[in-house]
């Protein structure tokens, strides 16, 4: 690549990871900060010496727009700054949740060629991409005969696009609640594969810094179970158990093979490490892997993602606001 890829960023408070992403790439070129006008974005423009958009139809040389700005969904506005790039011909990459029916109105204020999706940087991480390789292989080998998952609403979007690509697509999907409560679980079906969802559904008043859980997804084959322990941690092969012996011959050997192998080993020491580096690598490969994409495909598969997160969400019902946060990690 020659030239590199011109990205404006809009939000600057979890825009400041897609920031660093820009920086510390040599395929794209931060060119604008799009805001109302704080002074962390003035700061930001003076630093990289990058103009300061506070109106979309001022941007006329991006190739991108990066918005990291709240939807609706999480009580903000900025779909209406999406719509607006859209209109204009700017593609744009909008970071999670964005609800199903906003999508939609987006997608259809995009020109065919204009690009637009809803970004989980997470599937690009180095433990999920190695799952989804594992994924597929077995899809093409095995029976695949469930998904069992949990994770809090705030992540619904990432694990709902983890599945869909270890599923190959969603041509089918459905939610039903099963059990209420702060864990509420949700169980239905994609492409006739059952999947049991242990679903978190409490929040507090800042809702990004406080998680009870992240996500973590096990697929059940008739050959065995594939684990991603964790976005940032291990994935695990686990045999079906069996007593079986190598040598009906010998009632004293049991088989060779391991009870669990790690196929990956998550290599992230410290939230430092995985905010300052593997977050921002991650959106860097984000990016440019939305540069590369069909806009149609790239429109039609997180339509369908949005609509299974809202299926799951209203099966759920309204999350739960909790006073406490759970900030108290402990380490064992």
């Amino acid at each position: 690549m020659s030239e590199k890829i011109n990205a404006v960023v809009c939000g600057v408070n979890f825009g400041s990871f897609y920031i660093k992403a820009i920086e510390r790439s040599d395929k794209l070129a931060l060119c604008g900060i799009l805001s109302k006008g704080s002074e962390k974005s003035r700061r930001i423009s003076e630093q990289y010496n990058i103009p300061l958009y506070t109106d979309a139809d001022e941007i006329k040389d991006a190739d991108v727009v990066i918005m990291a700005a709240r939807s609706m969904i999480t009580g903000g506005r900025s779909s209406s700054t999406v719509k607006k790039l859209l209109k204009n011909g700017i593609s744009v990459l909008q970071e999670q949740p964005v609800h199903h029916l906003e999508v939609r109105d987006l997608i259809s204020a995009a020109a065919d060629d204009v690009k637009y999706a809803v970004n989980n940087f997470y599937r690009y991480l180095p433990g999920v991409h190695e799952f989804l390789a594992y994924a597929e292989k077995l899809r093409a080998e095995r029976k695949v005969l469930r998904c069992r998952m949990s994770c809090s609403s705030q992540v619904l979007y990432p694990l709902m696009d983890v599945l869909y690509s270890a599923a190959g697509g969603a041509e089918s999907f459905t939610a039903q609640k099963a059990a209420d409560g702060a864990m509420s679980v949700i169980t239905g079906e994609i492409n006739g594969i059952p999947y049991f969802l242990d679903y978190y559904n409490e929040y507090t008043e800042n809702i990004d810094s406080s998680l009870a859980l992240f996500f973590d997804l096990k697929i059940d084959t008739d050959g065995g179970n594939l684990i991603l322990t964790d976005p940032a941690g291990d994935v695990i092969w686990q045999p079906h158990l069996s007593c079986m012996r190598d040598d009906e011959s010998n009632t004293e050997k049991y088989r060779s093979s391991m009870p669990m192998k790690r196929l990956y080993s998550g290599d992230i020491a410290d939230y430092a490490q995985l905010y300052e580096k593997a977050w921002p690598e991650a959106m860097e490969r984000s990016v440019l892997d939305f540069i590369g994409s069909e806009a149609a495909e790239l429109k039609a598969r997180h339509l369908r993602q949005c609509e299974m997160c809202s299926m799951v969400t209203t099966a759920a019902g309204a999350p739960v606001k909790i006073e406490t946060p759970y900030t108290d990690s402990v380490m064992l």
